[in-house]
């Protein structure tokens, strides 16, 4: 069957899906209409008391203003999810003077706004969260994208396969690499250790190891084959040479193996003219569709999908069955056409030191390249490239206003010239180097676009250990 008949059938498992997903968040015995009603009810109930409950008893504020703010935005599981971390995070106060803040409700809220309105009701969703999800916690927000109703994972790593079957996920996993044998070997002769996961193919000889490896265990393993009509030469199956087609209708024959999906990837989406990637899209199709015929493969249980998050945004036929998104859901709008809802999930923060004085004409940092030009009120930041941030850091938020960097950034150490807010600003005050603070936000895109998801990933794993849930 050809690949054009393939959504309208896959279309109608849609609303069963849904249901599977709304059994899951409000409960088997109520639906989301029905849980929605219970809670207006309460409620309308809780405000009516509430000014004498906290008047007469010291109703905990925190308790009153999430009840009152999402009471019918969010499912329960996951406020009560959110709650536990928040719990977890207090018992390690007072909190250092540099850390990390992850949005866990903003990730929610980034998941479902590309469903809504990015995507039609056919299509998947593959969230990448790969190098620990860009380094903004993959414990963290692993359930979090399970909640939000994501089709599946990607991931690299075996790490992160241990982690999120320590975390007891029900969503399936593709890796989105070719792994080396030893790799293989350990993930798929250790299933109690690190789940299932369905492997990327893009070679005959790695298929035919994960064959030999189903044979051992009487089992079937899920492959997606990745094919080069991309133009990315990285991990696909060039198929406009005979040899590796030929090396195709062998692996199809292949006994312990399940063709789970088929794949490319595009690497040029991000570019002004798409022509080439839609010139790549129509071959992928003629591709996917010469290998379903010849290996007689089901095209309503075969997944096709070739979109990342340049092409998801830009390139709508690109959807097919599934997209994959990485960069998107966390917040970096690395394309114009990013909605504009779009949260930033990470924060970065730290406190002044001490603000010293230094008259006009002095030098700041090493190099001694940057010379004061006035008499200046300078505040020592303990943050750094140490920290993972950017050397060419523009300015923070101290207060809600913008005071720029002064000098380069030292290993531990940043300088900011606070002259022009002096008489409001004093040693411990909060600095935020990327986030919200009174009505102005730092965002990462801002100044770092081309390299966005490496300076998030850096910061995260670098301050991993001082990586906190935000409060809801």
């Amino acid at each position: 069957m050809q690949y054009d008949f393939v959504l309208n059938e896959k279309q109608k498992h849609q609303n069963s899906n849904q249901s599977q997903l709304d059994n899951k968040l409000y409960g088997k015995d109520k639906s989301p209409n029905q849980l929605k009603s219970y809670v207006i009810i309460l409620r309308n109930f809780f405000l009516l008391f509430s000014g004498p409950l906290i008047t007469l008893v010291g109703l905990n504020n925190y308790a009153y203003s999430k009840a009152a703010q999402y009471p019918e935005s969010y499912p329960e599981a996951l406020l009560n999810y959110i709650d536990d971390w928040n719990n977890k995070d207090a018992g390690t106060e007072p909190r250092p003077n540099t850390y990390v803040e992850i949005n866990q409700l903003a990730f929610y809220d980034n998941i479902r706004l590309v469903r809504s309105q990015i995507l039609n009701d056919a299509t998947k969703v593959m969230i990448v969260v790969k190098s620990d999800a860009y380094g903004h916690g993959l414990k963290m927000l692993g359930n979090v994208a399970e909640m939000a109703g994501v089709d599946y994972f990607g991931i690299t790593e075996n790490s992160s396969l241990k982690i999120m079957n320590e975390m007891a996920l029900n969503v399936p996993i593709v890796r989105l690499r070719l792994a080396s044998n030893d790799e293989l070997l350990m993930v798929h002769s250790n299933r109690d250790e690190y789940g299932d996961i369905e492997e990327m193919v893009g070679n005959l000889q790695m298929a035919q190891v994960l064959s030999k490896l189903g044979a051992e265990q009487n089992r079937k393993i899920k492959i997606h084959l990745n094919l080069n009509t991309g133009g990315m030469s990285r991990n696909g199956f060039d198929m406009n040479t005979p040899k590796i087609r030929d090396q195709l209708l062998s692996l199809l024959k292949l006994e312990n193996i399940k063709i789970a999906g088929i794949m490319t990837h595009f690497p040029n989406a991000d570019a002004t003219n798409l022509d080439k990637a839609r010139t790549s899209l129509a071959n992928f199709k003629k591709r996917a569709n010469w290998i379903i015929e010849k290996g007689n493969l089901n095209s309503q249980k075969t997944l096709l999908h070739v979109a990342n998050t340049s092409a998801t945004l830009r390139l709508p036929e690109a959807h097919l069955d599934m997209v994959r998104i990485g960069s998107l859901v966390f917040g970096e709008k690395l394309e114009k056409e990013a909605p504009d809802a779009l949260q930033q999930i990470m924060s970065v923060y730290t406190k002044i030191g001490q603000i010293n004085f230094y008259p006009k004409g002095s030098t700041v940092g090493y190099g001694s390249n940057y010379i004061l030009e006035r008499d200046s009120y300078l505040a020592n930041l303990p943050i750094g490239k140490v920290n993972g941030i950017p050397p060419d850091l523009v300015e923070v938020l101290i207060g809600g206003k913008r005071y720029p960097m002064v000098g380069n950034m030292s290993m531990n150490t940043t300088m900011i010239d606070v002259t022009d807010g002096r008489n409001e600003i004093a040693s411990g005050d909060e600095v935020v180097i990327f986030g919200k603070q009174g009505q102005d936000e730092i965002r990462v895109e801002d100044h770092w676009l081309s390299s966005i998801s490496d300076v998030h990933s850096f910061i995260g794993k670098l301050n991993h250990d001082v990586r906190y849930s935000k409060a809801i």
